[in-house]
């Protein structure tokens, strides 16, 4: 198979040369992994074999989970650079060996848990009004217990290989976050995690979207104490998209103290906590696919 169409304007839009390298990467995956033809550019499938699942890990019942969760959209069933996906081939896998995601969150958050009670995608609580009362949802959500019966959250956002992004004039979006009365800095007002004069940084296109997803848990801390006592917000991104590099270290230093309320995780220590938690021959196999689909090795 072809590897494909490449576009021209990659390295315009990211001068580090990671956006180039993914696309053309997820291009070869789709020609030696899959043998699939390819679209328009060498990143997307065809809607036939796009409908066909192609675009998920074959097992664990992912793509009958991206079936309930979306009819076809071309941005998640089809496109294999985009992030969309990949929540689904990531977090299904754990959802159906709970000991094992056990493991895995011990190790990432450096705490003991006692289960992992729930695992979904891209959540938002409801009604939305009683909480950021916007379309900010987490790409993947997490109930835990800990041993002293208490429960904790965890929202997690994914990133591949994008970046900030502006707002849209007059948007809600827009209105919203230039409203010092809005939900956004109701929460990040009374959960007291922020240094003092931060909000002008914090509602910047470098650090508003990671902002608002660390509210969003917050906010569910918020109303809701009596049935959660801890938050963590985690930004999962590959080490080579330099942008969320420094952007998760800046934001860091937005906090008054990161008592694992904020991580910065990478794909590549991700992977290789699965990889070292792995129950059997199933997952195993499963890591290997991560790691062959997702990190880039071109130069």
């Amino acid at each position: 198979m072809e590897i494909g169409t490449q576009y021209k304007r990659d390295d315009k839009t990211d001068k580090s040369g990671f956006l180039r390298k993914a696309r053309f990467h997820q291009s070869k995956f789709r020609a030696e992994y899959l043998k699939s033809p390819c679209d328009k550019y060498g990143n997307y499938l065809t809607q036939e074999d796009a409908k066909n699942g192609l675009n998920f890990f074959e097992g664990f019942e992912i793509f009958e989970a991206v079936q309930n969760f979306s009819k076809y959209k071309k941005a998640l069933y089809a496109n294999l650079l985009r992030s969309e996906h990949i929540p689904f081939n990531l977090f299904i896998p754990l959802d159906k060996d709970k000991e094992y995601a056990k493991m895995v969150f011990i190790e990432i958050l450096g705490q003991e848990i006692s289960s992992i009670d729930r695992i979904e995608i891209e959540y938002a609580p409801k009604p939305k009004k009683d909480y950021l009362n916007d379309a900010t949802a987490f790409d993947a959500y997490i109930e835990y217990s800990l041993p002293n019966y208490s429960k904790g959250i965890i929202g997690i956002e994914v990133k591949y290989t994008e970046r900030e992004y502006p707002l849209k004039a007059n948007s809600k979006e827009d209105k919203e976050i230039n409203n010092l009365t809005s939900p956004y800095f109701r929460v990040t007002e009374n959960c007291g995690l922020f240094k003092p004069n931060s909000t002008p940084q914090l509602i910047s296109n470098k650090f508003r979207q990671v902002w608002r997803n660390h509210i969003l848990g917050e906010s569910i801390l918020l109303k809701d104490r009596t049935n959660f006592s801890k938050f963590t917000s985690i930004t999962l991104f590959p080490k080579a998209n330099k942008h969320f590099v420094k952007t998760n270290a800046d934001y860091q230093n937005l906090l008054i103290k990161n008592d694992n309320n904020f991580i910065g995780l990478t794909f590549e220590k991700l992977f290789e906590i699965l990889e070292n938690h792995s129950p059997n021959n199933k997952y195993t196999d499963w890591v290997k696919y991560l790691n062959s689909r997702y990190i880039v090795t071109e130069k």
